[in-house]
């Protein structure tokens, strides 16, 4: 009997052996069963996202750390973004170069944004210069693209040119003509102002400085002309790349240039028109100082103040400690005498030294570019704005000053009164100052946040050099 149940379980087994699906179907039907259980809507969300969103970086992320502007793609990138997606496209389309922003921020461009307003003299031309029947755009497109941009085609007209190609930058056009390279700018300044600084310019060119972008004439032999009501002038365009702060030759070579441009300009006279000099520092930063207070008003009585606002409030009375504190240093008697004694033969002063106003040229040579704002003022002013944007690239390592002083001393050594007033133009607080002045005057920007984040994130290492300065400063007046 009991063999007989054995007999039986060993047949049984071997049946079940026998008829068992092979392994491969078991593993089919289990990830299919697999399959049916995940498909519970979990699928779809997690693959909604297939490829994740690639993480931004914040807003701030490509600022300047000198000027506090958000640095924005040089033509050359934006090119080469779309020449990349036009390979990746199934259907090519054509390139477009994007429209500049028409609001010129001093701060806020970089090198290739910028224009390079003339060359040196005697121009050097090279063969890329000029117009090429090759890579010439037709006449209506040149026209298409300077009424594009807010120019008008007949300003060419009235300088006797014709231009092949138009390349914006910033506020200015570039154009490719049989004259070389000329730089196009509609300006806010009136004809009598133009007519100084290319009155000016010559008084540089007999003294032997020629880092400069001359003008263009026009054909009534003007350095300017008026088309509708808009007044423009043309430079021959200067060939290299802004000034980087942070290379010492550059730095030194740019210094140098800038001594040299101050002495030549001594004696000049104009024959007409004069503009006002800026010699009463203490009357000027004083008003600053007071737009501290207003805004701080301003702030306070918001109902709904900010972000922005309250980190303002947060900071501003320190700054306006600092503000104070380069008043009190401006008023010193021997700083006063000095002014006095530089107005009676007075330098002109560039007064809008950002890298990408100073060219680094293809010769080796620094030319200064973008003269709207000059005036007769004390050269100290214009080498405090040098120093202070090298200082500020350099994290305000204090071998930056002593390499900028050192060269510019080479034309024309710095008096004890003016390393003073040097001194106290660093002290005030002019990056603070021009974001609060954009924010509550020019209008509101997202960006406005981390300006100021910047500018405090700078503080302690600015007040570290400032503090070492100030004391060499003191035992040089004893």
């Amino acid at each position: 009997m009991a063999d007989n149940k054995k007999s039986s379980d060993i047949f049984k087994n071997l049946w079940e052996e026998l008829t068992k699906p092979p392994k491969w179907m078991k593993e089919g039907k289990k990830s299919s069963s697999s399959s049916k259980k995940k498909d519970d809507g979990k699928k779809d969300e997690a693959d909604a996202s297939s490829t994740p969103k690639k993480r931004q970086p914040p807003s701030w992320w490509s600022w300047s750390t000198s000027d506090g502007v958000p640095a924005k793609p040089t033509p050359k990138e934006s090119k080469k973004k779309k020449r990349t997606r036009s390979r990746t496209s199934s259907h090519p389309t054509t390139h477009q170069r994007s429209r500049p922003n028409s609001k010129p921020s001093r701060s806020t461009q970089t090198s290739n944004l910028k224009p390079r307003h003339g060359n040196l003299a005697p121009l050097a031309q090279s063969k890329s210069d000029l117009g090429s029947p090759d890579h010439d755009d037709s006449l209506s497109t040149v026209h298409s693209m300077i009424r594009r941009h807010g120019f008008s085609p007949a300003s060419l007209k009235a300088y006797g040119i014709t231009a092949t190609k138009v390349e914006p930058f910033g506020p200015v056009l570039r154009l490719r003509t049989s004259k070389g390279l000329i730089a196009l700018k509609k300006t806010e300044l009136s004809p009598k102002q133009v007519q100084f600084l290319h009155e000016s310019f010559l008084y540089l060119e007999s003294r032997k400085f020629t880092r400069y972008a001359p003008f263009v004439l026009s054909t009534d032999g003007l350095p300017y002309v008026q088309v509708g009501g808009e007044t423009y002038y043309a430079t021959q365009w200067v060939r290299g790349q802004e000034v980087d702060f942070r290379s010492m030759p550059q730095l030194a070579l740019t210094a140098r240039t800038l001594a040299d441009f101050h002495e030549a300009s001594r004696g000049y006279e104009p024959k007409g028109y004069r503009p006002a000099m800026i010699f009463d520092l203490v009357d000027r930063f004083q008003d600053r100082r007071d737009e501290f207070n207003m805004w701080k008003k301003r702030a306070k009585a918001k109902s709904r103040p900010d972000e922005v606002d309250k980190k303002f409030l947060r900071l501003v009375d320190a700054y306006i400690a600092q503000a104070d504190q380069a008043l009190t240093v401006m008023k010193r008697p021997n700083v006063r005498a000095h002014l006095l004694y530089e107005e009676d033969d007075p330098p002109l002063c560039h007064l809008d030294l950002t890298p990408y106003n100073m060219v680094y040229t293809t010769i080796g040579q620094v030319c200064l570019i973008d003269l709207d704002f000059c005036t007769y003022g004390p050269r100290t002013l214009d080498l405090a704005h040098l120093v202070r944007r090298a200082l500020q690239r350099a994290d305000w390592e204090e071998d930056v000053l002593r390499h900028a002083l050192v060269n510019y001393n080479a034309v024309r050594l710095l008096t004890v009164a003016e390393y003073v007033l040097l001194y106290g133009l660093l002290v005030f607080p002019h990056r603070f100052w021009r974001i609060s002045y954009q924010h509550y005057e020019v209008g509101h920007d997202p960006h406005h946040m981390g300006y100021y984040e910047l500018a405090e994130a700078e503080e302690t290492k600015r007040q570290a050099f400032l503090k070492k300065f100030g004391q060499q400063v003191d035992r040089m007046r004893r």
